[in-house]
């Protein structure tokens, strides 16, 4: 077994805090989806392979008004193509993220896995009609879409900056201040932000996945955050996480070939 892959008493920890929490979200009508989405989410996530060493974003197009995803197709490669379903606002995600998040991107890195982050907001009705679920979420669009090597960076800055659910949450104007706090300092990122141009797309994105069944865990009745899926197998919460990516690694070495996104770059 790979060293990274050995559980230690706080991602154990981590896993019983995760198993007790379950936000469901079910829909009655799909949400419309009146502007374009995100750049480099033409999947509804954020792709990232190993490129010399790092986790690098993959670039794509993005998903049109009214347009559908193009979800990811990985190659049978022996890597384990890893999918997270995340709320910037959700207090298991923040928890799962700490504890996991570094070893993750060093797994992707290595170029034993890919990673592909779906931000989904669940939660608005924790924060004392603030909505802010759904404008925590929609920094994570604004970055993937005009900076997304920080991507990473903001998404563990939000995370340790995480408001506590009851309020009102963070302002526009003070995740603004979280971004730069990450060393993102853009002003087409902050008027995004400030704006919330992606909201549309945060309905929509967030619809499609909690209208997907397969990612509900067994006898659940919704989805909840945060939901893992490695090869198309959702992971159930049984055994730690990292053991669970282990167990879908089939390559001893790092391999040649990088898995590449559906489309291409616009």
């Amino acid at each position: 077994m790979l060293r990274w892959l050995v559980p230690t008493v706080s991602t154990v920890a981590v896993l019983a805090i995760a198993a007790g929490v379950i936000w469901a979200f079910v829909v009655n009508a799909p949400a419309p989806q009146s502007v374009a989405g995100p750049r480099n989410m033409i999947s509804d996530g954020i792709l990232f392979t190993g490129q010399d060493g790092a986790a690098t974003p993959v670039q794509t197009g993005a998903i049109p008004p009214s347009g559908e995803p193009t979800p990811t197709e990985p190659d049978d490669d022996g890597l384990a193509h890893i999918v997270t379903y995340v709320d910037f606002s959700c207090p298991a995600c923040k928890s799962f993220e700490e504890t996991y998040s570094t070893t993750i991107a060093q797994i992707v890195a290595s170029g034993l896995a890919t990673l592909e982050v779906h931000p989904i907001a669940i939660l608005d009705r924790s924060y004392a009609g603030s909505r802010y679920s759904s404008r925590s979420n929609n920094v994570a669009a604004c970055v993937a879409d005009l900076a997304p090597d920080s991507f990473l960076d903001v998404m563990a800055a939000m995370y340790a900056q995480q408001p506590q659910e009851g309020t009102t949450g963070l302002t526009n104007a003070e995740i603004v201040d979280v971004v730069h706090s990450a060393g993102l300092d853009d002003a087409d990122v902050d008027q995004c932000i400030e704006d919330e141009s992606f909201g549309p797309w945060v309905t929509a994105a967030t619809d499609r996945a909690t209208r997907d069944e397969s990612l509900w865990a067994a006898g659940a009745t919704g989805l909840s955050t945060p939901t893992v899926v490695v090869n198309g197998e959702v992971w159930d919460r049984s055994v730690d996480v990292l053991q669970f990516i282990q167990s879908h690694i089939s390559v001893s070495e790092e391999p040649t070939p990088t898995p590449t996104a559906t489309t291409p770059a616009q």
